[in-house]
């Protein structure tokens, strides 16, 4: 009988239990949830209820493409070892780059944390490098590894939205990029590639300073051109204007007087020809007699000035 009373008494001992501050407790009757639990002092009953808590207050931190495999102090430094299979992805211009991340998360409900998910843990760390592969795949590298703040904000609440997804019970507090580099075996051919884009903006700011150079003295000589070539074309327009009013003039008279026009016209013809010619030599066939006529003299008016006999 004793030692009924002393079971009963230990197992109504332990029947009691305590949920902390910050924390949730579940109470499972036959291995179902049947109670949420806040932080006080509670019974259950032996043997068929067990009780589940967890903190949802405390932050958990996970370590994305690197883990701490020893944990500093005041004289040593803290060691890491590179997870390559997590940190290495590409971006939209086909680089490779290494990450470094840390996110953190508090459990919001328990209940789905504990029951409604096989390996809450895993999903977590699959679902933020699907969220931090798509980020950076959508970048070129130089955006990759300059914009680490911009990274962050953008992965956290996409982060949140795919959990939130899977009814995981965990909020996400903070996403930080802790680092993004070239890998070493790609650093030489990387530093390559920057040479040679440094290069080419040398060569398009030596060409653009070439280019303003000579492109206003070129315009300038095009529009000077351009202007002469108007003038010429205006004079040449004007002159054959004023040749085909002349034509059209001595024609109306040549129609009213055919013969008058046409000696005119020759002996107009005539004085334009012999206007400069000087001494002018005129020998007839039926004429033994060479006339000299010299236009630029005092006798210009005269038949001739000399009269020179014989047979030529």
């Amino acid at each position: 009988m004793l030692c009924l009373v002393l079971v009963f008494a230990l197992l109504a001992f332990n029947s009691f239990y305590r949920v902390g501050q910050g924390e949730e407790a579940l109470v499972l009757t036959f291995g179902k949830v049947t109670a949420r639990k806040g932080p006080g002092l509670y019974w259950k009953i032996p043997v068929v209820q067990n009780v589940i808590s967890e903190s949802v207050t405390t932050i958990h931190s996970k370590e994305y493409g690197f883990r701490t495999t020893a944990q500093g102090s005041g004289n040593t430094a803290a060691k890491y070892a590179d997870v390559v299979d997590e940190s290495v992805m590409l971006t939209n211009d086909n680089s490779i780059v290494s990450i470094e991340a840390i996110y953190q998360y508090t459990i919001r409900d328990v209940k789905q944390y504990c029951f409604d998910i096989d390996d809450p843990e895993g999903t977590l760390q699959l679902a933020f490098e699907a969220i931090i592969r798509r980020n950076i795949q959508n970048r070129p590298l130089d955006d990759a590894l300059l914009n680490k703040e911009e990274i962050e904000l953008q992965v956290l609440p996409d982060f949140q939205a795919l959990i939130d997804t899977y009814e995981i019970g965990v909020k996400i507090n903070d996403v930080r990029i802790q680092n993004i580099t070239v890998p070493t075996d790609v650093a030489a051919a990387y530093e390559d590639v920057n040479n040679a884009k440094n290069e080419k903006t040398k060569r398009l700011d030596e060409a653009e300073k070439y280019a303003n150079e000579i492109l206003p003295s070129a315009r300038s000589n095009a529009y000077e051109t351009i202007q002469e070539a108007e003038a010429y074309k205006a004079e040449t327009i004007a002159a054959a204007e004023s040749e085909v009013a002349v034509f059209k003039a001595v024609y109306e008279k040549y129609k009213s007087s055919p013969e008058i026009t046409r000696t005119r016209l020759l002996i107009e013809t005539m004085e334009s020809v012999l206007e400069n010619s000087g001494r002018i030599i005129v020998a007839e066939p039926d004429s033994d007699v060479v006339k000299i006529l010299d236009i630029d003299g005092d006798s210009a008016s005269t038949n001739s000035a000399a009269i020179i006999e014989g047979s030529m």
